[in-house]
């Protein structure tokens, strides 16, 4: 048993999600291309790709198990920009590991989002359309002390635009 096999044994024991494995539409055999570019670029032009490496022999696993449980595009950035964290030359390994342990990596993928939300807004003005408005009771977070009585009013801020 290799070691990605025994590390995802190990973390299913403990969550049922493996963060960056998985995609709704996406598989083995209708890749995301998003992934691939980043991957042919990190292979090209990294010089140490040994956390994506591991990344896709755990892909291997998961994959194995599931045909959409492949490395998803939020988990090949973040392994692919430890990857060049740790081996850019630019930091000490120190420094490298402290900024992982700060959370940039945190404010790349909020600045991701942040990008994809003003698309989104601008694209739906530019159409015309309305808004997207998910339902409230699929993206409302309820306290739990907040949750006892009539859930759903009074932990809720709406806000009309």
């Amino acid at each position: 048993m290799s070691f990605a096999q025994l590390s995802i044994l190990d973390l299913r024991l403990i969550i049922s999600i493996v963060p960056g494995i998985g995609h709704r539409i996406k598989s083995r055999n209708n890749p995301d291309l998003r992934v691939e570019l980043v991957k042919e670029f990190v292979k090209k032009n990294f010089p140490s790709t040994k956390l994506l490496d591991y990344a896709l022999a755990v892909e291997t696993v998961t994959t194995s198990k599931k045909d959409n449980l492949i490395l998803n595009v939020d988990g090949c950035i973040a392994v692919c920009f430890v990857d060049l964290l740790r081996n850019c030359g630019a930091f000490s390994s120190e420094e490298a590991e402290d900024y992982l342990k700060m959370g940039v990596l945190n404010g790349l993928f909020v600045l991701g989002r942040s990008i994809g939300l003003i698309a989104h807004f601008l694209d739906q003005k530019r159409l015309r359309t309305g808004l997207y408005r998910h339902p409230w009771d699929d993206i409302t977070y309820m306290l739990p002390q907040l949750a006892s009585g009539n859930p759903g009013t009074e932990a809720r801020v709406e806000v009309n635009m």
